[in-house]
């Protein structure tokens, strides 16, 4: 305990002292040469100081190492099992390489956690060298590029409710409690013969969780505009879920299958001018009260366009910052990282089928919709692919606005760190 409170006392020193013994320890390694085997050979001793040396550091890691990982019968016999010199000489990772690179990834995130944790418990008052978040400032990478960063950038991630995981085997479960615009109920589908007689199939059961074979059968076949949306409660889904061994289902995939577009766009028609930039009313919206005010404008239209910004420096999955819709009289700014609980309600608006949703080069969007708010898109029409479809000569965002808006897209500030508030 000791120790650990010297660490907390003065982080600075500690880190310092750990980042020295590292440093040595990583130049003795060096300083040993190609020719270790070959002197192994000559010497006994030396044999066996560096078998001594190599299980010590082989037990320390393995230590680390099931840390990181639940089952502990999979611990590294041997260093050649990491990585190994082929038979030309070159190194290549061994059957466990990629294993122990996902462990120090592991460890890694959780130390870095572990310290922002830390700096936050007043108990403690950890004292470092950082500071507080800086001014944003704009740097000048060549003629036509901006980067706008920060300094001590605080870490959103740790202000969201929902947890992260960045397991690659976390089966795909629904962020959202009920369906708006629903053509089958939020649970069709469930279970399945992917889940039939599994944990989750037999917890869905016993709540009286299951649906007829046919969307037919269950009275849901035209979209229900205006009407309530079914709904699970949150605390009968989290008992379904609480043993699910296989993906749920994606809840929109009947209603995108069996999309039918709106007759309005098969018919010809004159284009409409944009309305002037500076005459269009913009609203950042940050509160519960201004999302509300939004939606209801929205329901309204009959297109709306939508773009996200996306943040993915030092964060494995990443994370949505922004979210940008315009209808064609109003534009809007979404602050995603202080309404991040409260997007679900986005549904109401793109899963509603009558109203056009327009990207540009949608596929990361549509990801990042759903994973990180539950948010999905029944009717879309993606600016990037129909310019394919025109065989077009040129496909970016800006030769569309220059061509059929007069307008000139400023990309300066693409690179911008888009977790800066304000």
């Amino acid at each position: 305990m000791a120790q650990n409170n010297s660490f907390v006392d003065d982080f600075d020193a500690s880190i310092a002292t750990a980042f020295g013994a590292l440093v040595k320890a990583t130049k003795a390694a060096g300083r040993l040469g190609d020719d270790v085997a070959f002197h192994r050979t000559l010497d006994e001793s030396v044999d066996a100081r560096l078998e001594q040396a190599s299980q010590r550091t082989l037990a320390m890691a393995n230590h680390l190492w099931m840390t990181s990982r639940a089952d502990a019968s999979q611990a590294v016999s041997s260093a050649d099992d990491i990585a190994a010199r082929n038979g030309e000489g070159q190194w290549a990772g061994g059957p466990q390489f990629g294993a122990v690179m996902d462990a120090v990834d592991t460890l890694l995130e959780r130390i870095d956690v572990g310290l922002d944790a830390l700096a936050k418990n007043s108990a403690h008052q950890l004292r470092t060298s950082v500071g507080a978040q800086s001014a944003a400032v704009v740097t000048s990478v060549g003629r036509d590029v901006r980067v706008v960063h920060a300094q001590n950038m605080p870490r959103p991630q740790l202000q969201f409710r929902d947890a992260i995981d960045n397991s690659p085997s976390t089966p795909f479960v629904w962020r959202i409690r009920s369906k708006p615009h629903a053509r089958v109920p939020l649970d069709y589908g469930l279970p399945s013969a992917a889940v039939a007689g599994s944990t989750l199939g037999q917890h869905l059961q016993t709540l009286g969780i299951s649906r007829p074979a046919t969307p037919a059968s269950s009275g849901a076949g035209t979209p229900r505009r205006g009407r309530a949306p079914p709904e699970l409660s949150a605390n009968q889904l989290a008992e379904a879920l609480a043993g699910a061994v296989a993906a749920l289902p994606h809840p929109y995939e009947y209603e995108i299958k069996h999309y039918d577009a709106p007759a309005r766009l098969f018919a010809e028609a004159q284009p409409l001018a944009p309305c002037d930039w500076d005459a269009t009313p913009f609203t950042f919206v940050d509160t519960p009260e201004l999302l509300a005010a939004m939606l209801a404008h929205l329901a309204g239209a009959a297109e709306i366009a939508i773009d996200l910004e996306h943040h993915n420096f030092r964060s494995f999955q990443g994370f949505t910052c922004l979210v940008q819709l315009s209808s064609r009289t109003q534009d809007f700014v979404i602050d995603a990282l202080a309404l991040r609980d409260s997007l679900h309600q986005l549904n109401a608006v793109t899963a509603d089928p009558l109203i056009t949703k327009v990207f540009h080069g949608a596929e990361s969007d549509i990801v990042w919709l759903q994973r990180d708010f539950g948010v999905y898109v029944v009717g879309l029409f993606d600016t990037y692919h129909a310019s394919h479809v025109l065989n077009m000569e040129h496909h970016s965002l800006a030769h569309l606005l220059k061509l059929f808006c007069a307008y000139d897209a400023d990309k300066r500030y693409q690179l911008a760190d888009w977790r800066i508030r304000p």
